[in-house]
């Protein structure tokens, strides 16, 4: 019974520097290589990372909590992932691509990746969101079509305000389940659940090409047995953190061709068909369950990948006319 898929242990670290030179020397071990300007040392200066990284396909999805008691200034490198962070305390400035953004408390920074950054910061307490940028490039292909090399963040500031809270909302539930202990995500698809909603914020928030793309003619006809082949891909590897990309190129087809023959032939996407398939299984798991043994329907949605348990009750409830908590006590 069940998702027979390996959980992958977090990585979690505490890093505390108390000079100027270790301080620099934590952001380019944990983030990018940087050219600091310094300035001298004093009594109290500390600069502290609290990290939790969680293993995906694409690469490390990352959380952090950063306190620093000093003034810091530094130049980095292009940034190979994207790299947000929300300030809670404090204030911090950034420059990248021609633009300034200054942040303080409520605020969130988006660095753009392949550019450099020139930040400054006094007294500062913020949390870190790290993801792959292939995450919302493979997101960036399925919802509007593009080609996931064309994908660019154009500026380091929210579209609204409201839109940036959310992304704050977003970034604080990923890092609370990273951090907690015995946490879900250390099981893939919960991972990658968590990876794909901080992609679909990030897109959501900041100003990027997914916002200006023009409309572009469909791809043309689609054979059927294309479908059957992405079916039948989705079917065998539904255990597995597989996405649009994988499942179209089993297929033979583009990402964006699979979608149009999945929306022609089927009425869905082929992600949305991947989630019916998950709820499937762990619909037949809490059948073959026994609660008496400890069994959950918690555990049994986190083993399929599904990371918010309200919402796997009620897309539950939609398929099935119950709630799975009655399917496992039955």
């Amino acid at each position: 019974m069940g998702n027979d898929a390996a959980t992958v242990p977090i990585e979690r670290s505490m890093v505390v520097a108390r000079t100027m030179n270790e301080s620099a020397e934590v952001i380019r071990q944990l983030y990018v290589g940087h050219e600091p300007r310094l300035g001298r040392d004093h009594a109290g200066t500390e600069f502290r990372v609290v990290s939790a990284r969680a293993a995906i396909r694409a690469g490390p999805l990352g959380a952090d909590r950063v306190h620093v008691t000093v003034n810091f200034r530094t130049a980095t490198e292009p940034f190979g992932y994207l790299f947000a962070m929300s300030v809670v305390h404090g204030r911090f400035t950034a420059s990248a691509g021609g633009e300034e953004r200054q942040a303080v408390a409520g605020d969130s920074v988006l660095f753009p990746p392949g550019a450099p950054v020139t930040a400054r910061w006094a007294d500062l307490d913020a949390g870190i969101l790290r993801l792959p940028v292939s995450c919302a490039a493979d997101l960036a292909a399925e919802r509007f079509g593009i080609d996931p090399a064309d994908l660019r963040f154009e500026s380091m500031a929210p579209v609204t305000p409201r839109l940036g809270q959310y992304f704050r909302n977003v970034c604080t539930v990923v890092g609370r389940e990273l951090m907690a202990d015995d946490s879900a995500a250390a099981h893939p698809l919960v991972a990658e659940e968590l990876a794909r909603s901080a992609a679909a914020a990030a897109l959501a928030t900041f100003p990027n090409t997914t916002m200006t793309v023009a409309h572009s003619p469909g791809p043309g006809y689609v054979a059927p047995r294309a479908v059957r082949r992405a079916a039948a891909y989705i079917e065998l590897h539904a255990a597995a953190p597989i996405t649009l990309t994988d499942i179209a190129a089993a297929a033979g087809v583009g990402a964006r061709a699979l979608q149009y023959a999945f929306a022609r032939h089927l009425g869905t996407t082929p992600l949305a068909y991947l989630r019916r398939v998950r709820l499937e299984h762990a619909h037949r798991d809490l059948q073959a369950a026994d609660p008496t043994s400890g069994a959950t329907v918690a555990a049994v949605a986190a083993s399929w990948g599904f990371a918010k348990p309200g919402r796997f009750a009620m897309d539950y409830r939609q398929q099935y006319g119950q709630a799975p908590s009655r399917t496992l006590r039955t």
